[in-house]
């Protein structure tokens, strides 16, 4: 049957080894996320729950001819990334650094202007990782930024942990070569 190892066989005669281990959505991390034109402290732990990996698309301009239509390839672009984090109590706190990177773009005490980007966009790495915990794909994301930012709800009746959920815009993203 196609898809299936019988015995280290595919469907082919020489068809890949059963012992192959799959991608798994529990083994990654993020690497360098924050602010431009500064740096989140080093004493803040950033505790990410989930993450999305780039989502890229091509826009697709058509040509109509007589009766029918046909697509080219248009201007590519990339979905904003989700990230989730808990909500961490410490001697900084995380959900002070998320507002101190939003009001990074635009400072909402007078009114300001929004800021240069060199100030505000950051670049970030998404790494997932083996199971021996070297990296098996890494993505460059270029030009972070905070797109919308979501402090969550609040509950008496749950003992949910807390979390904060930023909606990461970026310019662009690179598949660059993974650890050896």
């Amino acid at each position: 049957m196609p898809g299936f190892n019988i015995c280290g066989w595919g469907a082919m005669p020489n068809g890949p080894s059963n012992t192959y281990e799959p991608r798994r959505k529990h083994r990654w991390y993020f690497e360098t996320i924050g602010r431009g034109g500064g740096i989140i402290p080093s004493p803040i732990l950033l505790v990410l729950r989930e993450a999305s990996r780039p989502n890229f698309k091509f826009e697709e301009p058509d040509m109509h001819h007589n009766q029918e239509q046909v697509y080219f390839a248009g201007k590519q672009s990339w979905d904003p990334c989700k990230l989730v984090w808990y909500d961490i109590e410490q001697n900084i706190d995380s959900s002070e650094e998320m507002w101190n990177w939003i009001n990074g773009v635009v400072k909402f005490e007078g009114n300001l202007p929004v800021s240069l980007p060199n100030y505000y966009k950051k670049d970030a790495k998404l790494h997932m990782l083996h199971g021996n915990g070297k990296s098996s794909e890494v993505w460059k994301m270029c030009g972070c930024w905070p797109k919308e930012v979501n402090w969550g709800d609040l509950n008496y009746t749950s003992t949910d942990l807390q979390t904060i959920e930023v909606s990461m815009r970026f310019d662009r993203a690179e598949k660059l070569l993974k650890d050896k």
